[in-house]
Parts: C-alpha cells; sequence; structure tokens
C-alpha cells in the first residue's frame, strides 16, 4: 500500500527535515523475519531484526541521506 507524500510545513523559515520513503517486503510466515527494503535507487535484501536495521541504516545513511556502494547482505553479516 502507498500512502501520498504529507503536505510540508506551512512555517516560513523554519528547515524541514530530508525525508526518504521506502517499501518493506516481508516472505510471509518467515521466522526470523526475512524480505526486502526497496528505496527508489536501490533494494535491500535481509534476514532478521538486526538485518532489518543493517538495511534501514544504509538507506538512511546513519543519519545523511548518502548512498551506499552496495546493499546489505541477506543474511546481515558485512561483506
Amino acid at each position: 500500500m502507498t500512502w501520498p507524500a504529507a503536505a510540508p510545513a506551512m512555517l516560513p523559515g523554519v528547515d524541514q527535515p530530508q525525508t526518504v520513503r521506502v517499501i518493506l517486503e516481508f516472505e510471509q510466515g518467515s521466522d526470523p523475519p526475512r524480505g526486502r527494503l526497496l528505496d527508489d535507487q536501490a533494494v535491500y535484501p535481509f534476514a532478521g531484526w538486526l538485518g532489518l536495521a543493517a538495511a534501514l541504516e544504509h538507506v538512511i545513511g546513519a543519519g545523511t541521506l548518502t548512498r551506499p556502494s552496495s546493499p546489505a547482505p541477506a543474511d546481515g553479516e558485512p561483506a
């Protein structure tokens, strides 16, 4: 399901934070959770909650909207 983007706040002179939109796809019934996180430029497969957290860190760039050089491995382990 896709939701429309929220309208920016109408406060002149106030900086608005940058945002990024992602899509989460989960394999139904998987335990631990397994799936893919997609943004406008890349696909990040993940397995487990730590794998999902790592994929999210890649997308948000740990506070900045930088792009990773490659997607996170599906097993959540560093390359």
